[in-house]
């Protein structure tokens, strides 16, 4: 499999295409066998980013890889460029001649140390003990080999794992295929959890938001999802249920085994309330063989993102699946509901302002608490507070929406 080119002291590693290797220098070498070493263990991350090193060539000859971020072109016609991988960054360049040259590595060789921490993104089996959601880690990144397992996708923004899991358990029984809340407490689900100080997408972030592959911050998030995606490939009816900004993620991980020809027909998908393009992320399930429910996602009448491309979204599946689940009736009809629920987000909006002496425009979600409080004041009592504050709550506080319904 290796080579020593003498002269150049150069290691060569067979590319995917005869003549063609990539070549790995002298400074990047000695992290090049440590992450060798790491992979022939059982470390799936280091079997990941030595595999996607092996196919730098085919993946940046070929396609518009999302994991490769273009850095510089040099006056001698070579194009340097960073790759980003689990655990690893990679500097290489394509020469002239159309060859890679691996320039320097940065690698975090403590990545499964750092994992088990959920200081990086994992997976996680989680299951309900006496009231409480539990989420531990999956050392191999393998869901559970049950038929019709649910995966929860989850946002950032969460202190830790166990927190991701209790949000994600009520967001997961809203998937039209979970069996609802009783069957997910009686058999729990796997989650694939990024960590992060902020949430995915939203508003706030529009341009994350509306490009979700294009976010380079999720490439080594995603790249995990998709080995545990296609290392399931073939267990039958797997849900895989993104809430709100793991939207993002779910995306960018199709997207990767659609580039590498992986099909998913036994599986299905779901969205409650994506913070990025539920569009895109349709199309990216479209381009993996997925089979859609009749409903792809969930979304509040005040969610701006995941309300603003549905109509996009609504023709593409026409288009994809009309022969099969979702003709051109079912298509119309959506069309009609959505806008119903623009509507009513409208005079829900024209109310409160008019209620509250307020303008139009929805304040910002980090003010939403205080806006909240303030409103009740406003407008005298707790009865506006139960006609608009359950909405309001529930659009921009989900987190706290979602534990006060769970006492009930």
């Amino acid at each position: 499999m290796f080579s020593n080119n003498t002269v150049r002291r150069e290691i060569r590693i067979a590319g995917h295409h005869a003549g063609k290797p990539v070549t790995i220098t002298p400074q990047a070498d000695p992290i090049y066998r440590e992450l060798v070493k790491l992979a022939r263990r059982g470390n799936y991350w280091a079997v990941l980013t030595v595999n996607g090193i092996h196919q730098l060539a085919a993946g940046r000859l070929h396609q518009n890889n999302i994991f490769v971020k273009p850095d510089a072109v040099h006056r001698d016609g070579t194009e340097e460029f960073v790759v980003i991988l689990p655990g690893c960054r990679v500097t290489a360049e394509k020469r002239p001649d159309g060859s890679y040259r691996v320039l320097y590595m940065q690698a975090d060789l403590n990545y499964s140390e750092l994992m088990e921490k959920a200081e990086k993104p994992g997976l996680y089996e989680v299951s309900k003990l006496d009231k409480r959601w539990l989420a531990r880690w999956k050392k191999k990144g393998k869901i559970k080999e049950r038929e019709d397992r649910l995966v929860a996708i989850s946002d950032s923004g969460y202190k830790n794992p166990d927190i991701a899991a209790s949000r994600s358990a009520s967001r997961v029984a809203e998937a039209p295929f979970s069996g609802g809340g009783f069957r997910v407490e009686k058999n729990g689900f796997d989650m694939h959890y990024t960590p992060g100080k902020k949430r995915i997408g939203g508003r706030i972030n529009y341009r994350d938001a509306v490009r979700p592959l294009d976010n380079a911050t999720l490439h080594e998030s995603a790249l995990l999802l998709a080995k545990t995606m296609y290392d399931a490939r073939k267990i039958k009816g797997v849900g895989w249920i993104a809430e709100f900004g793991g939207s993002a993620v779910l995306t960018q991980a199709l997207k990767i085994l659609a580039d590498r020809g992986v099909r998913l027909e036994n599986h299905t998908a779901f969205l409650v309330r994506p913070r990025t393009s539920p569009n895109e992320a349709v199309k990216a399930a479209h381009a993996v063989g997925l089979k859609l429910d009749r409903k792809f996602s969930k979304t509040h009448m005040l969610d701006y993102i995941g309300n603003r491309d549905q109509l996009e979204l609504i023709i593409n599946r026409w288009r994809n699946e009309n022969e099969k689940n979702y003709k051109w009736l079912q298509a119309i009809t959506d069309m009609v509901e959505h806008g119903k629920s623009l509507q009513g987000a409208g005079a829900f909006m024209g109310s409160l302002a008019a209620v509250a002496g307020l303008s139009a425009s929805a304040p910002a979600p980090a003010a939403a608490a205080a806006f909240l409080t303030a409103l009740g004041a406003a407008v005298g009592g707790a009865a506006t507070i139960g006609k608009l504050g359950k909405t309001m709550t529930e659009a921009w506080l989900p987190d706290k929406y979602d534990r006060i319904k769970s006492k009930f």
